[in-house]
């Protein structure tokens, strides 16, 4: 009898977790990497857990949506989720070196800003050379340099950028995983043989 849609999705999850905890320690369990590497984007708090739920989501939608195509459209949507994933990765890393610091006493990361307050603007490059050059003398605190809503903006950029990384990789590999799915029945009626192991 045929696995139900429920069935056939719990194997899709457990072929994944195969390949991940081999390639990457496992794709949910992956942005758990960020409460020790402090690579993440920034805010909120809860990034590693929502990253996950967002990489759950991407694979329940992979698998609702792409699960009956065929194996020509699987193959166009893993190129085009391969293409995101690369992008969003360097565009992450670009904003992350760009509009980020470490604060030295607590070695956690925070954002910039994109527009300076008036007070700071006008010690450049007088007394200061650049905004991050006030960060010291601020204890570090970023509203000090930045209006609130240029911080808050790059805040909701590095999210949304982190979250399209680990959903386009959940994705990648979902599609991945139904494809190679998809081969199985077709290999075992060319050898014309069923291996009695599936």
């Amino acid at each position: 009898m045929p696995p139900n849609g429920l069935e056939e999705f719990r194997e899709v999850l457990s072929d994944v977790k195969s390949i991940t905890t081999w390639a990457i320690g496992g794709t949910v369990v992956a942005p758990l990497a960020d409460l020790v590497l402090h690579v993440g984007a920034p805010w909120p708090n809860g990034v590693p857990v929502v990253t996950s739920l967002v990489e759950l989501a991407s694979m329940i939608c992979v698998f609702h949506f792409w699960r009956s195509k065929n194996q020509k459209q699987l193959k166009t949507r893993l190129v085009i989720t391969l293409l995101v994933l690369f992008v969003s990765l360097f565009g992450y890393l670009f904003l992350i070196d760009s509009y980020t610091f470490v604060n030295p006493a607590t070695s956690r990361r925070f954002a910039k800003g994109f527009c300076v307050l008036p007070e700071i603007e006008t010690m450049i490059p007088t007394q200061i050379a650049n905004p991050e050059a006030a960060l010291a003398g601020n204890e570090y605190r970023e509203e000090e340099v930045w209006t609130a809503g240029s911080i808050t903006g790059v805040r909701i950029v590095l999210l949304m950028t982190w979250l399209l990384v680990f959903s386009s990789l959940a994705a990648f590999i979902g599609t991945f995983v139904i494809a190679q799915r998809r081969r199985r029945p077709r290999v075992r009626a060319q050898g014309g043989v069923r291996s009695p192991l599936h």
